[in-house]
């Protein structure tokens, strides 16, 4: 019988689970993912999670509730740095106690840290102390992670093509229209791809016939060419991925409207959208505008908010 491993579908789900999946299953482990995030889910993780956390962080402890019967060990790295030279957010790598000290009664978790900020061979020594839970024989592990980064590139390939995530991982496909204006939405994964908390952005646009162009579309490089206009290097990799796909969209002339999602509470966010509205305002004139999501956000007013911004993407069509 398999060892289960629980993998909450949250916070870097999106961009990592081919990654995880192989490498597990290669292990001979059996990957066990949360289902998608669901109105029981989002109370799970604001009843026990603090107050002050951003919406993310809630969601993703309501996927760990949701899980903590199910499976024989908890996956929650503690991420601190995915880029060399680069952190992520603090809360990536504050995730393990967050849980333990707010969810009774978990099982073991394995909190293993990834730090690639000086070095990326801190990667293999990460991979090394999960696999050694599975199996003493190293070349297995070695395999596993081989196979865990093929899977890993033919998914950030297939995402650059323009296809999305759901195909992957057992989730509605979401079809992509080929006509109307083309919108470029800049966010993270965890707000992107999860239709619950964003009120279900991708699949509304494109019902409407409306194209769009995700960060996960463009090419790293692009991203790193349009962030060296700030004269320094980003600090935080979230950071640099938001500025520089905004500022892409913004200099893209097939782009008809630029529209962000951030939570309420991201100070890395807060940041990053206000020098992004500092840059546009001295170049474009795009319609341009910020949806804050925390837990309370309603359909109703995601949509009026919504429709006001397609309604000058068309006007700006018709000029």
């Amino acid at each position: 019988m398999s060892i289960k491993i629980g993998v909450p579908r949250g916070m870097y789900f999106y961009k990592y689970y081919p990654f995880t999946k192989a490498f597990l299953t290669e292990l001979g482990a059996e990957m066990v993912p949360s289902p998608q995030t669901n109105k029981e889910i989002l109370d799970m993780g604001s009843r026990y999670c603090i107050d002050d956390a951003c919406l993310p962080v809630k969601v993703y402890h309501g996927h760990v509730q949701y899980l903590k019967d199910k499976v024989d060990y908890m996956l929650i790295p503690r991420l601190t740095s995915v880029v060399p030279r680069e952190y992520i957010c603090p809360k990536f790598g504050g995730l393990p106690e967050m849980v333990k000290f707010s969810l009774p009664e978990l099982p073991q978790i394995i909190d293993v840290e990834i730090d690639l900020y000086k070095r990326k061979s801190n990667l293999i020594k990460a991979l090394y102390a999960v696999g050694k839970r599975f199996t003493s024989n190293p070349y297995l592990i070695k395999r596993a992670a081989a196979k865990a980064a093929k899977e890993l590139n033919i998914y950030e390939n297939t995402l650059l093509q323009g296809c999305l995530p759901g195909k992957y991982m057992n989730e509605t496909d979401i079809p992509v229209s080929n006509n109307g204006p083309l919108i470029g939405i800049a966010t993270h994964p965890y707000l992107l791809y999860d239709s619950f908390i964003n009120m279900k952005l991708l699949e509304k646009l494109s019902n409407k016939g409306i194209k769009f162009l995700l960060p996960e579309m463009l090419d790293k490089k692009v991203i790193e060419e349009k962030c060296s206009v700030l004269g320094k290097r980003m600090f935080w990799s979230s950071s640099k991925d938001l500025i520089g796909s905004a500022l892409y969209m913004m200099d893209n002339s097939k782009i008809d409207g630029i529209l962000m999602l951030t939570s309420f509470g991201c100070g890395i966010d807060s940041l990053s959208i206000d020098l992004i509205e500092r840059l546009g305002r001295k170049t474009y004139r795009k319609p341009f505008m910020v949806i804050t999501l925390d837990e309370h956000t309603g359909d109703a007013n995601f949509n009026t908010r919504l429709e006001a911004f397609l309604d000058l993407v068309y006007r700006r069509e018709m000029m």
